[in-house]
């Protein structure tokens, strides 16, 4: 039985460094003879570092043609302004809970994505805000999971049984995969930061069923996973801890179990709060949907899956329209097929019952990626595709580490020229029309498996470092000559700098700006020039715009519909100016009041009226402007209550003061009753007190919060605390609890033995 081969002991403090020594032989595991490494801790890091600075450097080859390759779609115009954003925050002295400016995305812990309750991603939020450059800070960020990533992967194939090389290999492709390169980590960012964890997740976890690791280490593994918010990496989460139950199982080491029952419940009850805020939203937002349905979006068929070393293969996969991928989707390193007929592949039956945690994983993984493309509020089953290819990636180090074949030369060439031949036809049948990419890719796989197989019979090391090689060089080709950028999602482009933006937008729109606009207006040939005078996302706050529009993942349903926006701010509608002269809902106001707007911005381009949109506004209160690409309503009037978000009062209320002393608590003073509403959209989690008493907080037909002021009364407070946080702190209490518990047991118990067996 050996279903680790590690040597030394480890605990918490000393875990993650000893799970990167030298595996010993099957042979000592069989007969328990475990031994504690003496090695400096340095010879056993140093090559885990080598492997994350190398994928460091790696990481800027994509930007050789393409500066906006890692800011990027969502990335772009959703996480690098909203982290900018929430570092602003931080570094002023608060934690954001709301971001009232932000509307529609601006309830920060109900969307979850942000990741506000994970250290790592708060670190970086700040990162984000001190770089003046948007997309270095992104590209920053992306580097250090994209590194995390490879050290876990290369860890996780270590304690499998890999050499230090193959498993170096292993580590070193896994991250410049297709799919988490072009869609976590250039588009998909939050994707990224839950995927980078999994495998530390999975070593931890299996180190602490077997004795080796104290617990502590995958339980901080897991939570830093479950707090990044993204609900794809919760489930894997569940999954490595359903693997690792299984290999228990196989080995017949029933006692395990329990403890990692104790382990996998403490990281849970420690990340319920993330998730909480957003369970108790959903009965407003957008994301409702439930069931299971397929409408095909993003869902790979078997042959997608298999072509794992075709680097121009483009899947034939409904993308958001487009009838193809536009990066090979499926590709994960160049050599795993051209060498199929040269590893030892019986080598992987001396995982014994280890191989059960693969399997499992692996299988669980198969099934949902080929699985329809709605279930529950899961969608897009392409998005597990690089949780199905690590375990893949992990089998072939193993297997590799056991040497190649030497014999039956001629036969095993053959075959390889029929792999990568029937490689080229597949990626050629897909898409005919780049057969000269493919031809290209054909001869460059040809040349490197030549190379590559050559110095096996001649050095080991020098086999290791042109399938190293390889995996840079395809990388350079795709990013830089065949595919330059996912062009499934938007590019956005951007402008990168921040001072840019801020010059361009700070002091010309003021107030709170709602932007009548959408990306289909602009020239695909021009695009960059519009964003000079109008962006889309949360770009608007990145540049210090308070604007209604925003990125918004979970959004508010009845206040998006009302004005038309979409997911990422953009207006749909082409009586949208029309919309925001009528009155608001359950108010004797037009929304443009009831929303405090001090700027109004009209697309020229789009169907909105253009020059003309504004002719009925009253010029005694609002003076307009035109430029080449823009018309511009300024409100010259002052609002009532300027200190506050106070936006209508009904009859017989007289308001004597208002301040919004912060983001989320503002108190208004007033005489008479009557009906308060104000410039927020009523998200679950707004209170309200009365001189003190609790009033019921209500929400408009159009999703702002309004509350009724009783007589006899002076004041009212509103404020904001996310729903469920009380319930959120209690669990993590406990989870917390639980977790120093197992963690001391474990160290106590180890101790006691430790010093039994000196004495004896």
């Amino acid at each position: 039985m050996a279903p680790f081969r590690s040597s030394y002991s480890i605990t918490f403090t000393s875990g993650y460094y000893a799970a990167l020594g030298d595996p010993i032989g099957t042979d000592r595991l069989r007969q328990g003879r475990f031994v504690k490494s003496f090695q400096p801790t340095l010879t056993r890091v140093l090559p885990a570092l080598v492997l994350a600075v190398t994928v460091a450097v790696t990481a800027s080859i994509p930007l050789g043609t393409n500066r906006w390759f890692y800011y990027w779609d969502d990335s772009a115009a959703a996480f690098a302004p909203a982290w900018r954003v929430i570092g602003e925050r931080i570094l002023a002295g608060s934690w954001p809970t709301m971001i009232p400016q932000m509307w529609a995305g601006g309830n920060i812990t109900a969307e979850a994505l942000y990741g506000t309750y994970n250290p790592l991603l708060l670190a970086n939020s700040v990162l984000m805000a001190s770089v003046p450059n948007l997309a270095i800070g992104i590209t920053l960020v992306k580097v250090q999971f994209l590194a995390i990533l490879a050290v876990g992967t290369y860890v996780l194939a270590r304690q499998f049984g890999a050499t230090k090389p193959m498993a170096f290999v292993a580590g070193y492709a896994m991250p410049f995969a297709s799919y988490t390169l072009y869609f976590d980590a250039s588009s998909w960012a939050s994707g990224l930061f839950a995927f980078a964890f999994i495998p530390h997740v999975w070593w931890s976890t299996r180190a602490a069923s077997a004795g080796r690791v104290n617990p502590l280490v995958s339980i901080v593994f897991a939570a830093l996973t479950l707090t990044t918010g993204n609900p794809y990496g919760a489930v894997a989460v569940g999954v490595v801890y359903l693997a690792v139950l299984a290999e228990c199982c196989a080995r017949k080491d029933f006692r395990r179990i329990s403890g990692l029952v104790w382990s996998g419940s403490a990281a849970l009850l420690l990340s319920l709060i993330v998730y909480l805020p957003l369970a108790f939203t959903t009965g407003v937002s957008v994301r409702t949907q439930s069931g299971v349905s397929n409408d095909g979006t993003l869902r790979p068929g078997l042959s997608d899956i298999l072509d794992v070393s075709g680097p121009t293969r483009l899947p034939m996969i409904d993308s958001f329209g487009a009838e193809f991928m536009t990066v090979p989707l499926g590709y994960l390193a160049w050599f795993i097929v051209p060498l199929i007929p040269w590893i030892k592949w019986r080598s992987l039956k001396t995982l014994a019952t280890s191989s059960v945690s693969l399997l499992v994983f692996g299988g669980i993984y198969l099934v949902l990626v080929l699985g329809p493309s709605n279930l529950w509020l899961f969608r897009w089953p392409v998005r597990l595709l690089e949780y199905a290819q690590l375990p893949v990636i992990v089998a072939v180090a193993v297997a590799m580490s056991a040497g190649m074949y030497r014999d039956r030369i001629r036969l095993r060439v053959g075959i390889t020229a029929a792999l990568l031949a029937v490689q080229f036809y597949s990626a050629w049948s897909s898409v005919p029309e780049d057969v000269g990419f493919h031809a290209a890719a054909l001869a460059v796989c040809s040349i490197l498996a030549a190379v590559s197989l050559t110095l096996w019979h001649r050095n080991s090391r020098a086999f290791v470092v042109s399938l190293s090689i390889g995996v840079a060089a395809i990388l350079a080709l795709q990013t830089n000559v065949w595919f330059l950028g996912n062009y499934n999602v938007t590019p956005w482009q951007f402008p990168r700098q921040h001072a840019f933006m801020e010059d361009r937008f700070d002091d010309r729109y003021v107030g709170n700006t709602f932007a009548i606009a959408h990306p289909g207006n602009v020239s695909p040939d021009d695009q960059t020039s519009q964003w000079g005078d109008v962006v889309f996302g949360n770009m608007w706050q990145a540049t210090g715009v308070d604007a209604v529009n925003s990125y918004a993942g979970i959004s508010y349903a009845d206040f998006v519909e009302a004005l038309c926006l979409n997911y990422y701010g953009g207006v749909t509608c082409p009586d949208a100016v029309s919309r925001l002269e009528s009155t608001a809902p359950g108010t004797d106001v037009p929304w443009m009041d009831a929303l405090r707007l001090e700027t109004i911005i009209v697309q020229n381009s789009g169907p909105y009226g253009g020059r003309g949109a504004f002719d009925t506004l009253p010029r005694a209160e609002w003076d307009v402007t035109t430029s080449k690409l823009t018309t511009v309503a300024r409100r010259v009037s002052p609002l009532p209550w300027p200190e506050g978000r106070l936006s209508a009062a009904g009859p017989g209320l007289t308001i004597t003061g208002d301040v919004a002393e912060t983001d989320t608590r503002e108190t208004v003073t007033y005489d008479g009753s009557g009906t308060a509403t104000f410039a927020l959209l009523a998200w679950p989690g707004w209170t309200a007190t009365v001189d003190g008493e609790p009033i019921p907080v209500d929400a408009t037909s159009g999703g702002l919060l309004q509350v009724s002021l009783p007589a006899g009364s002076t004041s009212v407070t509103i404020e904001y605390s996310p729903p469920g946080s009380k319930i959120g702190y209690g669990l993590a209490a406990l989870g917390l609890a639980l977790a120093l518990a197992q963690g001391s047991i474990v160290a106590i118990g180890k101790r006691r033995s430790s010093r039994k067996t000196d004495a004896h």
